[in-house]
């Protein structure tokens, strides 16, 4: 007979422990599967996660029979202990298998059914980890629900502590390493929640054994390569060009790697021997350049359409957004700047080119010169916070969502492809002052135009046509986008012009004569024809689209777009939306279709080639996850209660927990998106918003008994006041965000981003553990269900807003979730929800 007392206090321990642990796992999957595959796959890990803890709430519910309360202490310690260990086997598993399939050859890319096969495989293999994870919480709760609020206190609470130590986790202990650790802090949350069963002391031991183990793991890992994770190859530069040939890279064989909290770099020889190759993750790339006179001046002359800009001689105090290993900075220097400042988000880059291929590259030789800058900072916000004016600013070829994709929030922006951003740019330059931009030509460029045209109209400047200069290499499609604070004079357009006619570019638009005769555009009059005849499909849009494009007797449809007298009419009539992106709707390199009526279109195969992989994907992700919801909550349910649906009473419930799933990760992913601009750095938005969502809502929990029995809250209310706080907030943190408080110091921002959150994740935090009140009253062996149905459509919750942002912005998103919050009223009317209290008593269920 066992007389040892319980320890609630480890039960809490070891459940934070868990969640803790879940939670650094999941972000560190995302860090991952971008390395292996590609940074739109990061969000993979967050789904494969939800559908793991989903499918075991549904599995406890249905095999209670297994579970029964006097067993329920040993069997709970037991799967603690078959999580961290089934962690450690399956990403082993994972990162071999992968460099098994890809060792068939590393100098071409997978086929594309390799590649869905590798990303199927790496989320199928982590799938049990996390239904592990599940079925300790979802019985955890079950089993307690009379201190529920505690309970689902410490669950926020470690989830909130795994957000933070994310950041020092891949940059101290390194992502080759950082699964062992995850899994220490899994064997130690299992050896607490045996220590408060009582008399389980055995799988105690057991768990402190592991944690040990897992530690001399991580010890001889680096010596031993038990895991050892490597990004993919990637082609570089333009295809047949002397330049391309001379930075493919040297082998595979990486000179340096390291890890930080937003990336995985690997620097690489080139086979010409001019630059080092930098690979950020698989799908970014930049480089360190030699810096000798011979190499500078050969690869100056190599350029194109990147010398046009310093044809106008105005680049004297010069500023580059996204810098990387200082390339461009190079040829600033070359072509005469005296002021330099180079700024690059990633610290790892700049360490490598300043100071561990510093002599080998010879850099020194510039970033010794008093007046040339590499800075670490996020570019909108060192820009925002300078009082120094440039004559030229430019942001070269980056991909925004890379930095943060890091985290949990793979398609989150940077914000510095937006209408506010723009605008801040140009008030950075003096009166004199040029902004450009290289990017593709096309529909990029088109979008480019929208935000620039923005831009100046807040700066009270209407007319764009003696203020903007574009053109591009036909061959690589790659353009460049000049915007001049004051109109281009004459002599600056003939010297466009003619640099254009030497580095043999394409004028996509200039204010001077160089498309004087040539025939007006004929694609909106195509595609007007098309829509009438009920021909407008992708096949024929994008033969249209091609006819305009490769005709060089007709005007470039980026001067039509500039020069149109009704842009707004011309934007509507265009096939895709090419609308400025803003703030609150930041996704440039994000296109969807322009009418409503064509919505159908997202899903036929040859939209990839229009709106990219990452709106299409994100379309079916969302049918995917709905399918898989259905199956794992809602058709078990009606299988094994075949009179569920028709009382109402199980059915309100779930959706009841489905609505607080899909509004909690809504609201999170909004609020990471506009903290970005804040907090000047898409990880401390993730990690600072993540924190105090989880630990403000645990708070919440904590306190929400005894705010329900003296009767100042119920669910009701409390739903209420946050539909009422959602549309504020919406009103209240743009002025923030664009007022003075942007210029304190990183730490107050922290502190005043948290006071933010407080009272908005406090009463979300309430509506979780009051509703399995209701639950347990009602029906208690649901409550795994719910908690199931809730973390499985938290999946949907997050695809859904990041539709709803990219297509209409994050306000949508909360207003969204209001709508959301409004159901959840309706659903109090229902019988099953007025036959239960708003409270119950409390105490420790033994």
């Amino acid at each position: 007979m066992n007389t040892n007392p319980e320890r609630p206090f480890c039960r809490y321990l070891g459940l934070a422990l868990t969640t803790c642990s879940m939670l650094l796992l999941q972000l560190y999957l995302t860090r991952v599967f971008t390395v292996l595959f590609h940074s739109s796959f990061a969000f993979l890990a967050i789904s494969i996660a939800f559908l793991g803890l989903g499918s075991a709430g549904v599995f406890a519910y249905l095999f209670s029979g297994l579970f029964p309360p006097s067993r329920l202490p040993r069997r709970v310690s037991a799967l603690g202990l078959a999580y961290s260990v089934v962690l450690g086997i399956a990403f082993w598993g994972l990162v071999t298998l992968d460099s098994t399939l890809m060792s068939g050859g590393t100098s071409a890319l997978p086929s594309l059914k390799m590649f869905i096969l590798r990303v199927f495989l790496a989320g199928a293999i982590m799938v049990p980890g996390f239904f592990l994870a599940g079925l300790i919480l979802s019985l955890v709760f079950k089993h307690h629900l009379a201190v529920v609020n505690r309970l689902y206190f410490a669950d926020l609470l470690g989830a909130g502590i795994g957000c933070v130590l994310v950041l020092p986790l891949l940059s101290v202990i390194g992502g080759d390493n950082a699964i062992f650790f995850v899994c220490m802090i899994a064997a130690g949350g299992a050896s607490f929640l045996a220590l408060a069963a009582g008399g389980s002391r055995g799988l105690a031991g057991a768990g402190a054994g592991l944690v040990v183990g897992f530690a001399a793991l991580m010890a001889v890992n680096p010596s031993l390569g038990l895991v050892k994770i490597r990004s993919h190859a990637t082609s570089t530069g333009g295809a047949g060009t002397q330049r391309s040939r001379d930075k493919a890279v040297k082998g595979n064989a990486e000179l340096f790697s390291a890890w930080n909290s937003f990336s995985r770099i690997g620097v690489f020889e080139t086979v010409g021997g001019k630059e080092l190759y930098v690979r950020i993750d698989s799908s970014c790339q930049t480089s360190i350049p030699v810096y000798t006179e011979e190499v500078v001046a050969e690869q100056t002359a190599e350029l194109t359409f990147e010398q046009l800009p310093f044809l106008l001689n105005r680049h004297r105090r010069y500023l580059e957004i996204g810098a990387g290993g200082g390339a461009g900075m190079v040829f600033a220097h070359h072509f005469g700047a005296e002021r330099i400042v180079g700024v690059e988000i990633n610290d790892i880059t700049v360490d490598c080119a300043k100071r561990i291929f510093a002599e080998r590259c010879r850099m020194p030789d510039l970033f010794s010169k008093s007046d040339v800058d590499l800075v670490v900072d996020e570019g909108r916000s060192y820009v925002t916070q300078s009082d120094e004016l440039f004559d030229t600013l430019t942001i070269t070829f980056i991909q925004t969502g890379a930095a943060s994709g890091a985290t949990a929030f793979a398609l989150s922006e940077a914000n510095l492809f937006t209408v506010e951003a723009f605008t801040e740019f140009l008030k950075s330059l003096d009166a004199g002052g040029l902004f450009y931009v290289y990017r593709h030509g096309g529909n990029q460029m088109l979008r480019l135009i929208s935000i620039v045209r923005e831009a100046y109209r807040a700066l009270g400047i209407e007319d764009l046509r003696k203020r903007v200069f574009i053109a591009k290499d036909p061959v690589l499609n790659h353009a460049v986008l000049m915007a001049s604070r004051n109109p281009f004079t004459a002599g600056e357009i003939e010297k466009l012009e003619g640099g254009c006619r030497n580095l043999k570019l394409k004028v996509l638009y200039s204010p001077g004569s160089w498309n004087d005769g040539k025939r007006p555009n004929p694609l909106l009059e195509a595609l007007r024809d098309l829509r009438l005849s009920g021909q407008d499909n992708w096949k024929n849009i994008g033969a249209a689209y091609n006819r305009q494009h490769n005709d060089d007797t007709v005007l470039p449809i980026e001067h039509a777009y500039l020069t149109s007298p009704n842009p707004e009419a011309f934007r509507e009539d265009y096939f895709l939306d090419i609308s400025a992106t803003t703030d609150d709707r930041p996704y440039f390199f994000f296109f969807s279709v322009n009418r409503i009526q064509d919505f159908w279109r997202t899903f036929q195969p040859a939209s990839l080639e229009f709106l990219g992989s990452i709106v299409v994907l994100l379309f079916w992700l969302l049918v995917l996850f709905s399918g898989l919801v259905l199956v794992l909550i809602v058709f078990p349910l009606c299988l094994k209660h075949r009179s569920a649906l028709k009382g109402g009473g199980r059915a309100a419930y779930l959706t009841y927990f489905a609505i607080l799933g899909v509004s909690y990760i809504s609201i999170e992913v909004s609020f990471i998106q506009r903290f970005v601009l804040f907090l000047g750095h898409p990880i401390y938005a993730v990690s600072v918003v993540l924190m105090a969502f989880l630990v403000f809502t645990g708070v919440g929990s904590f306190f929400s008994d005894a705010l329900f029995r003296r009767g100042v809250l119920t669910i009701p209310r409390t739903l209420v006041v946050l539909a009422v706080l959602l549309v504020v907030y919406d009103q209240v943190l743009p002025g923030v965000f664009h007022s003075s408080l942007i210029s304190l110091a990183v730490v107050v921002k922290i502190l005043l981003s948290a006071v933010l959150i407080l009272p908005l994740a406090f009463l979300m935090g309430i509506l979780f553990p009051q509703g399995l009140r209701r639950v347990e009253k009602s029906d208690a062996d649901l409550v795994p269900w719910v908690w199931g149905a809730n973390s499985a459509t938290s999946v949907i919750g997050s695809i859904l807003s990041l539709i709803l942002a990219i297509h209409f912005g994050f306000s949508v998103v909360l207003f969204f979730v209001v709508g959301l919050y409004l159901v959840c009223l309706v659903l109090m009317r229902h019988g099953a929800w007025r036959g239960a209290s708003d409270h119950s008593s409390t105490g420790e269920t033994r």
